[in-house]
C-alpha cells in the first residue's frame, strides 16, 4: 500500500507474456491518477495562502507532461 493505493511491487517486465505485462502496467497506471487527485485535493502539499510563482511553474510542467501523455494515446498534440 502506498498512500492508500495498492501498488503491485512486481515489475511488469518480469512476465514472459506481453499480455500479462500489459495488464500489470495497466493496473499500475490506473493507480497513478487517483494519487494525483489526492495530491491535488491537498493543494500538492502547499499552503494555498503561500502559493508563489514557482508553484505555478511546477503545475505548468505537470500540465504539459499530462498533455504529452494524452497525446501518445489520442494522437493529438496540445
Amino acid at each position: 500500500m502506498n498512500q492508500g493505493i495498492a501498488i503491485n511491487p512486481e515489475t511488469p517486465m518480469r512476465h514472459n507474456d506481453p499480455r500479462a505485462a500489459y495488464a500489470a502496467r495497466t493496473v499500475q497506471i490506473h493507480a497513478k491518477p487517483a494519487r494525483l487527485q489526492q495530491l491535488a485535493d491537498d493543494h500538492f502539499g502547499h499552503d494555498p495562502d503561500a502559493v508563489h510563482w514557482g508553484h505555478v511553474g511546477d503545475l505548468g510542467r505537470v500540465e504539459q507532461a499530462l498533455d504529452d501523455l494524452l497525446a501518445i494515446f489520442d494522437g493529438r498534440s496540445e
